[in-house]
């Protein structure tokens, strides 16, 4: 009997260091990283952050592993041997105020989005990586109205995508998703005005971090530091056990129960602490849920469980100031002529993402 108990409380001890919970922070102030991605050495995200930037259940074969979050530099941890991980804030150089003429009160946004979505079970996973440029139109102040939709819009995509099923390993590549962007299912970016705390404005503390409950957890976390300011909403901290079943998704045969959601935008700082549509600057839904669909039990031939994950990002290209008519009129056209542009802002792919979008574009020889 004494033997069992040694050799259970051995085999505990290796689970709990082979699963442990590891937490990212500031690395100028200790604040936690909340609503950031973690991937995995294959290109695969393995979790994300909490409020409390804690995660949890990285197996040490997932190593190395890369770290994004809106905001901050990227960051590559090689071994699991510490147990907190530091962030450093991304350096923005800040833009210049425009002056827009009263009657130019629509503006036009354009993004290049990255979306990364995969989904496995305990024997099988596909991996996918699109990308899109987006624009969307919103009002430019908050005294302006437009009464179109300020849903992003999708121009074009590139879409690469890697299955290991059933022990094979096969690449592919096109012009088109093969699944709904998350983009037009996780919801829309805020368009509204949004206050900084006065706490913020207020003293010389280096610590600018005010968080608002919720129900089940943080329903908002703003932060602040010399080039940004950030707002992450949990999308579920006010559902019921903190997760959600959407009807949408079901009609695709991807039904699944969500139990992380979250959008963060970050915005160019102001000595104001008002921020609008034209101040942002990044944003990001990063998701994780059980896939329960008949579409997914038929892609892996399955019923066990699988596990979905997904991290939208989203960066500003371009804008442009248009009257009513204007805008109206561009955001009944789709353009034919769409150029895909990255930002300098944008971190490079990781380096098994790199290499699955090298290897599926010279299969199908782009």
């Amino acid at each position: 009997m004494k033997r069992f108990l040694i050799l259970a409380a051995g085999i505990l001890l290796f689970s709990s260091h082979a699963l442990a919970q590891q937490r990212v922070i500031d690395a100028t102030d200790n604040t936690p990283v909340s609503a950031a991605s973690i991937f995995d050495a294959s290109g695969n995200m393995a979790g994300i952050t909490g409020s409390d930037g804690t995660i949890t259940g990285i197996p040490e074969s997932a190593y190395p592993i890369t770290i994004r979050c809106i905001g901050y530099e990227q960051l590559v941890i090689e071994q699991a041997e510490e147990k907190t991980w530091e962030m450093i804030p991304a350096a923005y150089e800040l833009e210049e105020v425009v002056v827009v003429p009263a009657e130019r009160n629509v503006l036009k946004q354009i993004f290049y989005v990255r979306e990364y979505f995969s989904m496995c079970n305990s024997t099988d996973t596909t991996t996918f990586f699109i990308e899109h440029m987006a624009d969307r139109f919103v009002a430019a102040s908050k005294k302006a109205k437009f009464n179109g939709s300020s849903s992003l819009r999708i121009l074009d995509s590139h879409q690469y995508s890697r299955y290991k099923i059933d022990g094979k390993d096969s690449l592919a590549s096109s012009d088109e998703s093969d699944f709904p962007s998350m983009l037009t299912i996780l919801g829309d970016l805020n368009d509204k005005e949004i206050r900084a705390p006065q706490s913020f404005k207020e003293g010389e503390s280096t610590v600018k971090l005010h968080e608002i409950p919720g129900i089940c957890g943080m329903s908002v976390i703003q932060k602040q530091n010399d080039y940004t300011f950030t707002t992450i909403v949990d999308g579920l901290a006010d559902e019921e056990e903190h997760k959600i079943s959407p009807f949408a998704l079901k009609v695709f045969g991807l039904g699944m129960e969500i139990y992380q959601l979250y959008c963060t935008q970050a915005y160019n700082i102001n000595d104001e602490g008002v921020y609008l549509p034209c101040d942002l600057t990044e944003a990001s839904f990063v998701m994780e849920a059980n896939g329960t669909g008949k579409l997914l039990r038929k892609i892996f031939s399955s019923s066990s469980p699988v596990t979905i994950r997904s991290m939208v990002e989203m960066y500003i290209v371009d804008r442009d100031y248009l009257t009513k008519d204007e805008a109206k009129k561009q955001s009944k056209i789709k353009p034919s002529d769409v150029k895909f542009v990255i930002p300098s802002t944008v971190p490079p792919l990781n380096e098994a993402t790199r290499k699955m979008v090298e290897m599926a574009k010279n299969k199908v020889g782009h």
